[in-house]
């Protein structure tokens, strides 16, 4: 399942704008994987009593607002003019912290460092659980950077 949506970021100070375009992306390496648990993870603001893809989509629509209102292109990256998709896989944990940040795919420092940033900053939230238990999941977040 790829999920893409779009999300374009203004910045007062220049003429430029700013993409970040966020895509689930399932990997085989999952602890679980959101297809596999049978509750999600629920993002706040989300309701517990909601269906499966309506949380989901409630997940998804969180994430992506939570990096639109949290977002910083870094200075140097802006200056320089570079732009490039980074890949940040992470753990929810049974608490529904998020742990483990990394990349796994991106070059430029100061955009992964960004992208680290925004991830490490996602609120807590209600763990997925698997037979009634919760259970840790991994998910990928790819996040754009780019100046148009």
């Amino acid at each position: 399942i790829v999920i893409e949506e779009e999300i374009e970021i203004e910045d007062a100070d220049t003429d430029e704008e700013e993409i970040i375009e966020i895509i689930e992306e399932e990997e085989e390496e999952e602890l679980f994987n959101f297809a596999v648990v049978e509750q999600q993870p629920i993002f706040p603001g989300c309701s517990e009593n909601a269906s499966k893809d309506e949380n989901y989509i409630c997940f998804q629509r969180g994430i992506g607002s939570h990096i639109k209102e949290n977002f910083e292109y870094p200075a140097i990256a802006k200056e320089m003019g570079i732009s490039e998709k980074i890949f940040v896989e992470f753990v929810i944990d049974k608490t529904g912290l998020v742990t483990s940040a990394r990349v796994v795919r991106g070059d430029d420092r100061h955009l992964t460092q960004e992208a680290l940033r925004l991830v490490n900053s996602i609120p807590k939230m209600t763990p997925a659980k698997q037979r009634g238990k919760a259970v840790a999941v991994t998910f990928t977040l790819p996040i754009n950077f780019s100046l148009q």
